[in-house]
């Protein structure tokens, strides 16, 4: 998979903010980079809202349960979102400990997001 410079360079970053997070799911919809975007928030926050493009649901109260779940992940981009950034953070520090290689977090969390939501 070619992966436009832009992106690459985004890939580098240890957070990204919610524009950046629109236009990776943009491309990603497109087909042009692969990545995993984990919800760390609780159920009943997921219930509540999330944004469109998530693709697995991993609450910090079960993380060390679930996270043998994405196992399989460790080469692909992770996203890290919760509500505010600070589960995901701690999220993406325990993902970087167990060996996964690009691990990013979404400044702000759900909170600060301008994009799709459902």
């Amino acid at each position: 998979m070619i992966i436009e410079k832009k992106y690459v360079e985004v890939f580098k970053k240890n957070e990204i903010n919610g524009e950046e997070l629109q236009s990776l799911l943009e491309q990603r919809k497109e087909k042009k980079i692969e990545f995993l975007l984990v919800d760390v928030r609780e159920q009943y926050e997921y219930d509540n809202i999330k944004i469109d493009g998530v693709d697995m649901l991993i609450p910090m109260s079960i993380f060390f349960e679930k996270v043998v779940e994405i196992e399989k992940y460790k080469e692909t981009p992770i996203i890290t979102q919760c509500k505010v950034g600070g589960r995901s953070a701690q999220a993406q520090r325990h993902l970087r400990q167990m060996g996964f290689k690009t691990v990013i977090n979404l400044q702000g969390g759900i909170s600060e997001y301008k994009g799709k939501t459902s």
